[in-house]
């Protein structure tokens, strides 16, 4: 059970940053700025609570 979850955590993870593919280049190339920075926050932030999730599946 807990390899699926982790399967499915991985699987959010790889969308997450394919969905937000374009936005994370153009905040590279374009360097820092309110608006991007906000973004790539949020996106740290969504990758990081999938992670610790799939650390707590892992664990079970």
């Amino acid at each position: 059970m807990a390899a699926q979850h982790v399967k499915q955590i991985d699987e959010a993870i790889n969308e997450l940053i394919a969905a937000r593919r374009l936005e994370i280049i153009q905040i590279a190339q374009n360097g820092a700025n309110p608006g991007p920075i906000k973004n790539l926050t949020e996106i740290q932030m969504a990758i990081a609570s999938l992670l610790r999730a799939r650390k707590h599946e892992q664990s079970l």
